[in-house]
């Protein structure tokens, strides 16, 4: 049997990944712990151990194994804690800047928005807060872990000490510059806002958050801020962010500015998923600014995050592009920045 462990990544999830594999060992024996992410980590696991339980810490389920784990009818855990402290608990591991962090929180989020309100779903911290021992008891009933209220308590008291500070999400706020706040606002604020009460309003994800490479063979991709240098053979220009999209109808606007050298050039900007979701062709005709608008739905089959791709279809000897950002809304809603800012990014 696998009990799910979902939840942001932070500090108050690794609590609750620890108090419910506690529960379970003590309860059923052997479990083995992993990372759960899709369908293919689910397979792996089953093929390659011989345990007969699993605790699955799930950070960004895709939408196909989020599918399978509400349809299995069992019970499992929402760990949704506070996003700006799990913004500040990835800041602090290695290897994490703002746009890294950014992208795994944001992919997190996604998937809470669907599961937090599903059947089988605990949600934590609800009204346990981060006290271990409540947390352990809600956590137990909820499984249907046969264990007393004393044993449940001797349990917590271990786990807390493990886990010393894990379930305190009154972090300190790392400093953010005023663009790296933009880039986290526009990603994760429509969010916060839903887990609110609130609509789901335009998710914009900037420049920061996608890749691009020069033509040269094995170059490194780097942050696709500023200008892109169009000059080679035909390729991905801009690519990213893989982000997981809560499943529904989606339309996403693409921002492009081009220089006139990009004139009579063609180009592909498309949504994918794994597979081509929706595609566009623009095609610049001097200096300018293009909105191009993509329609496509993620279906509960989904088992890829969510990329925008902007391709060039031949080889160019000279020419710039931009991009401004991609603004995502449920069919509704637009961001708004003039096409003069955009057209200064393309002469910095």
């Amino acid at each position: 049997m696998i009990f799910f462990s979902i939840g942001l990544p932070s500090r108050f999830t690794q609590l609750c990944d620890a108090l419910i594999a506690r529960l379970a060992e003590h309860s059923l024996g052997s479990v083995e712990r992993g990372t759960f992410n899709s369908f293919d980590d689910v397979a792996t696991a089953t093929i390659r151990t011989g345990a007969s339980h699993f605790v699955a810490a799930s950070r960004q389920p895709v939408v196909r194994l989020q599918s399978e784990i509400v349809a299995s009818g069992r019970p499992f855990v929402v760990a949704l804690g506070d996003v700006r402290s799990a913004l500040h608990d990835l800041m602090q591991r290695p290897g994490y800047d703002i746009a890294a962090a950014t992208r795994e929180l944001a992919s997190s989020c996604a998937a809470m928005l669907t599961l937090a309100k599903a059947p089988g779903a605990l949600l934590l911290p609800g009204v346990h807060g981060d006290d271990p021992h409540r947390l352990a008891a809600a956590i137990a009933t909820h499984f249907g872990f046969p264990i007393g209220d004393g044993e449940i308590a001797g349990l917590a008291e271990k786990v807390a000490e493990e886990c010393a500070g894990a379930g305190d999400d009154d972090a300190e706020d790392k400093d953010l510059s005023q663009h790296e706040q933009t880039v986290v606002v526009g990603a994760l604020q429509p969010y916060v806002a839903c887990f609110a009460g609130g609509d789901l309003e335009a998710i914009v994800w900037e420049p920061d958050l996608f890749f691009t490479l020069d033509d040269r063979a094995g170059a490194p991709r780097r942050p696709a801020v500023g200008p892109i240098d169009l000059t080679g053979r035909a390729r991905f220009l801009v690519f990213g962010p893989y982000i997981n999209l809560p499943p529904g109808p989606w339309s996403a606007t693409v921002v492009l500015a081009f220089s006139a050298e990009a004139a009579g050039h063609s180009f592909i900007v498309d949504a994918a998923a794994g597979t081509q979701l929706a595609y566009e062709r623009v095609q610049p005709t001097g200096e300018q600014v293009i909105e191009t608008t993509l329609q496509f739905a993620i279906e509960n089959s989904v088992d890829q995050p969510v990329e925008i791709r902007i391709v060039t279809e031949r080889a160019a000897f000279d020419g710039r592009m931009a991009l401004g950002y991609v603004s995502l809304v449920p069919r509704s809603g637009v961001r708004v920045e003039t096409h003069q800012q955009l057209i200064e990014t393309l002469h910095r």
